[in-house]
């Protein structure tokens, strides 16, 4: 019998996809009306990619009267927060183009990696309080990961250049001051996004050690303060470059071991879960 649910992973895939190469091939065009037809294509497969996931994610998890979230289940949710951002940010900065299209690349890839299999753990639905939380959290991780994503960039076309070797691809993207300011930008953003989550979490989470989140708090507390004192080291000493990049890095690491790390230790090993 067809099964939507299990297709529904696969479309948003293609479409990701799809719009990947449109955005990219614009990007690497730039200027020419050919060009500009190639990013409102894409545009518009963005959109409809982002229709199929979300009604994905909206079947699987929501629509249930429990609420179940696994490792995929979250990734997939941070997924389309970071397809929203790429598609967003295209929307706003037309040059911004060839990054959306990694990034959009990357959302299809853990979309596709959303699980139909057996949530042994679930919670029940906590009113408002926990659906915004996991949306302020959900929200947070991806401009995070979109952050990462232009460090990484940044750092691999900045390794290029002082080699003397072609960009090749990477000519696609935005120049490096344009990489270097949105990433600094999603890092604002996803600071402001996280302290609100850390502040709902401590104000709506009962006990920490009854629900094992002590772990995954320190470890995201600790993300927090690096992103802090990045965003502080660059209001006042004009950090840029490769400390920019190292700390972006280590920032996300830690919120990644805090968001999917001890989710898979306590689900997977322990046999445990956060509510």
């Amino acid at each position: 019998m067809f099964d939507l649910l299990h297709v529904l992973p696969i479309l948003a895939l293609a479409c990701y996809a799809a719009s990947a190469i449109c955005l990219g091939a614009a990007a690497a065009g730039a200027g020419s009306q050919a060009a500009e037809g190639r990013r409102l294509a894409g545009l518009a497969i963005g959109i409809v990619a982002i229709a199929f996931h979300a009604f994905g994610i909206w079947r699987e998890v929501f629509v249930p009267s429990e609420l179940a979230l696994n490792a995929t289940d979250t990734a997939s949710l941070v997924a389309l927060g970071i397809a929203l951002i790429a598609v967003g940010s295209v929307v706003v900065r037309p040059r911004f183009a060839g990054a959306s299209a990694v990034l959009l690349l990357l959302a299809g890839l853990l979309a596709a990696m959303t699980d139909r299999g057996a949530r042994e753990f679930a919670a029940d639905h906590g009113g408002w309080e926990l659906a915004a939380h996991v949306l302020l959290a959900t929200l947070a991780f991806a401009f995070m990961t979109v952050a990462a994503v232009l460090a990484i960039s940044l750092a691999t076309v900045e390794r290029r250049l002082r080699r003397r070797q072609p960009l090749g691809p990477l000519a696609a993207l935005p120049a490096m001051d344009t990489l270097e300011t949105s990433m600094f930008q999603s890092i604002g953003a996803g600071f402001a996004l996280l302290s609100l989550a850390l502040f709902s979490g401590f104000f709506f989470v009962d006990n920490l050690f009854a629900q094992h989140l002590v772990h995954k708090t320190v470890l995201a507390c600790a993300a927090w303060l690096i992103f802090g004192v990045l965003l502080a080291g660059r209001a006042r000493f004009g950090w840029r470059g490769r400390t920019a990049i190292h700390w972006t890095l280590g920032g996300f690491a830690l919120l990644g071991l805090a968001y999917f790390g001890s989710k898979l230790v306590l689900e997977n090993v322990l046999g445990r879960h956060w509510g």
